[in-house]
């Protein structure tokens, strides 16, 4: 299955492939400040593959609290939040909002990790969100006087 979504203005947007039916997808709503405010309905398949498109970088904001492990994405021109990525360097990892794709409707389950020490959220995070690519879309260059 293919379960495509973007923020409301389209600068980012994402393509999930799994082979989970969509009566297994069982999205988190993480009882952390963070995803309380923005309503979160994170969701990830450790066996599937996340694509991330950014149209233009410089409207993307990556934000990160608590221990600082992953950067959540949020679009600085429509304030949608897309979703959380971890990165090193042994490769990179997602868990995206389903809220913005067709599958919003689904019905979530309470999560709440705010006891994991940094190295167990890494290690969960690592063996349960899906492997990730971003591409940023290139800039077009600035015009020059001659």
């Amino acid at each position: 299955m293919q379960i495509q979504g973007q923020c409301h203005c389209g600068n980012v947007s994402f393509e999930l492939l799994t082979e989970m039916a969509k009566s297994d997808i069982s999205p988190r709503a993480c009882d952390c400040s963070f995803c309380q405010i923005h309503a979160a309905k994170n969701w990830s398949d450790p066996n599937g593959k996340a694509t991330i498109r950014i149209r233009d970088e410089h409207l993307l904001q990556k934000y990160l609290f608590s221990l600082k492990t992953a950067e959540f994405y949020i679009c600085k021109t429509c304030g949608t939040y897309i979703g959380a990525v971890l990165s090193d360097r042994d490769g990179m990892w997602s868990t995206l909002n389903l809220r913005l794709t067709p599958l919003h409707g689904l019905p979530e389950s309470s999560a709440s990790y705010g006891t994991e020490k940094t190295d167990e959220r890494i290690s969960r995070r690592k063996n349960v969100w899906t492997p990730t690519t971003v591409v940023e879309a290139a800039q077009p260059a600035q015009a020059r006087d001659v």
